[in-house]
């Protein structure tokens, strides 16, 4: 009595903790609700059909560059990160592949041979063969969402390998207008040298002839060999822009690019951004957030994975084999041995393991929950600043070229009435400094524009 008793009190409490086990227990609203209002902001909807045009696409078009072009296809091809993500790809395809496997039954084969020999010095062998079968079903999905997680993760991958290729392009643009924009302050530096010395020439000749006095051919040795140095760094400047290029190029970065003919470059001019064609939403096609929110995405199926973890499993097994002590007879037609058993396992103490495995995989899902949003936010300021930027130095390069053309006016003016006699030479560098000032001014800040607008593109998710 008391034998049964226990028996059935254990088949009770055995079939009570199976039934709370086996109740589907949803993901609580705080887990899953932040992924539902982030979706709208990182990708487009997968069952609409309609998708927003991408602002600015074709970018690099509006420089009209065929050698920008050229750099950009040859970075595509051959830079060295960029190799890397598309490895990265390949990786996670895999990785997809191996978790899927998961789903499916695994079959073994294996075969023995033993050749033994007894106390009487007799000798025989044994020949085994056999298959095994386990299959894990997938009752609650728990498999299904490591698949998916994986699934997704190789779709963020690809996301990051599509935002390195549109950043590789606009870092190749940039870095391809900061060399030519060098190269032209180097011409500039030149030009002024050059100009220099034919002004020392004049001033030491009349110096000679008694005109001009010792003081003037001091300052303009002076300033003659400080133009120099100046030229001498400029020119270093230009070779650490041509290495930048090349190492995204992924040439070696010998500073030199023997296709370029020195003083035949020149910064383009483009037309203003137009605000009307940004809109808050064309932030959704930049691939860097799609990826961040893929990545969100398969957090929140590891995260559904691990607590499934804590039900029950099921897994059938069996196996079929025969042996023989003559291998030519192994498989002669006779009965096979063959068993199929199936196992239902329910975890019931683990050390707490599976619980705190699901309380890190809900961290982790926070962690990318929050760094997404940040990046979101990143976003928008840069799209925001790229266009107060756009309009400040649209309006200072305007004004810069006014300058410029004054100041190279008063420079050819001083120095003829320094010939004259009319005034101090110490009025002719004042002018000469002024007039290169607004010269390199005018580069650099034509270059700042460049930049600025090609952030704007990156920053809006442009392709190229």
């Amino acid at each position: 009595m008391t034998a049964h008793f226990l028996r059935k009190k254990f088949g009770i409490c055995a079939g009570a903790l199976l039934l709370a086990a086996c109740q589907s227990v949803p993901l609580s609203d705080s887990v899953s609700e932040p992924v539902k209002a982030a979706a709208p902001f990182g990708l487009l909807d997968p069952d609409s059909s309609a998708s927003p045009e991408r602002a600015g696409a074709q970018w690099l078009n509006r420089f009209n560059d065929p050698l920008l072009r050229d750099w950009v296809d040859r970075a595509i091809n051959d830079n060295f990160s960029l190799a890397e993500a598309r490895y990265r790809v390949e990786a996670a395809r895999q990785q997809r592949r191996a978790s899927g496997a998961s789903l499916w039954p695994s079959l073994d084969l294996g075969s023995t041979a033993e050749r033994r020999k007894t106390a009487d010095s007799a000798r025989t062998s044994e020949y085994s063969a056999s298959a095994s079968l386990a299959w894990e079903l997938d009752l609650w999905g728990k498999l299904y969402d490591g698949f998916k997680a994986d699934d997704l993760r190789l779709q963020a991958e690809q996301a990051s390998l599509e935002a390195a290729r549109v950043s590789l392009a606009g870092q190749v643009a940039k870095a391809w207008y900061q060399l030519v924009a060098s190269q032209q302050l180097s011409s500039l530096f030149e030009q002024r040298v050059s100009n220099l010395q034919t002004n020392l020439d004049i001033i030491s000749s009349g110096y000679r002839q008694g005109i001009n006095n010792a003081l003037d051919v001091y300052l303009a040795r002076s300033d003659l060999a400080s133009e120099q140095s100046n030229l001498s760094a400029q020119q270093e400047q230009t070779r650490e822009a041509t290495r930048q290029l090349q190492l995204l190029l992924g040439e070696y970065p010998s500073g030199q690019l023997p296709q370029l003919e020195p003083g035949s470059l020149s910064l383009p001019s483009l037309p203003a951004l137009s605000t009307a064609t940004f809109v808050t939403d064309s932030v959704r096609q930049r691939y860097d957030l799609q990826a961040s929110f893929l990545a969100l995405a398969a957090a929140d199926r590891e995260l559904a994975a691990a607590h499934k973890a804590r039900f029950p499993s099921l897994t059938i097994r069996g196996s079929a084999g025969d042996s023989s002590d003559d291998f030519s007879q192994l498989f002669d037609g006779g009965a096979l041995a063959w068993n199929l058993l199936a196992g239902l396992t329910q975890p019931l103490f683990a050390g707490g393991e599976l619980q705190a495995r699901e309380r890190q995989r809900l961290a982790e899902l926070r962690q990318l929950e929050q760094r997404y949003l940040q990046a979101l936010q990143t976003a928008f300021a840069e799209i925001e600043q790229a266009l107060t930027n756009d309009g400040a130095l649209g309006a200072r390069l305007q004004q810069l070229i006014a300058a410029k053309t004054d100041a190279e006016a008063a420079e050819a003016l001083a120095f003829e009435q320094y010939r004259q006699g009319l005034v101090s030479y110490t009025a002719v560098l004042e002018a000469q400094r002024r007039a290169f000032n607004a010269q390199s001014s005018v580069i650099n800040l034509r270059n700042q524009l460049l930049q600025n607008q090609i952030n704007m593109y990156l920053a809006l998710g442009a392709d190229y």
